[in-house]
């Protein structure tokens, strides 16, 4: 299976996820525009994926992609934790995709063990720019 086409089906996956989750919100609460800038070090981050959580796990996230360091994406307002994805391709063939698996290139600190927060208002939200460091080589 291509690379591309794995990421494009894990991606599709994840958004119909979200929508499921969403369909379970409060009608009362809608979601608001969030843009920003992804910046690696002092350049854009060329591709990636950008996740908004609320602390407590009690409203559906959003998310979405990023391209040449820009996003723009659909959140419910209120506190969050952010997550930013990217990845290159892996080196380690998985045995049951029988491909190389992408390897991440940004340290747990901007993912799974995410320290990045932002606090989403209603209304447009501009300029939710964040900065990102690439993993230390081992």
């Amino acid at each position: 299976m291509n690379l591309k086409v794995f990421y494009m089906k894990l991606l599709g996956n994840f958004f119909s996820l979200l929508l499921l989750i969403s369909l379970g919100c409060s009608s009362a609460e809608v979601p608001v525009e969030v843009s920003g800038t992804v910046l690696l070090g002092s350049e854009p981050l060329a591709d990636g994926n950008i996740i908004f959580e609320s602390l407590d796990n009690s409203k559906a996230p959003g998310a979405g992609m990023i391209k040449d360091g820009k996003y723009i994406i659909q959140v419910l307002p209120g506190a969050k934790k952010v997550k930013i994805q990217a990845s290159k391709p892996g080196t380690k063939i998985d045995p049951v995709m029988k491909s190389a698996m992408p390897e991440s290139i940004l340290g747990p600190e901007f993912n799974e063990k995410t320290t990045l927060k932002a606090e989403i208002k209603s209304g447009k939200n501009e300029k939710v720019d964040f900065q990102v460091k690439q993993m230390d080589k081992k």
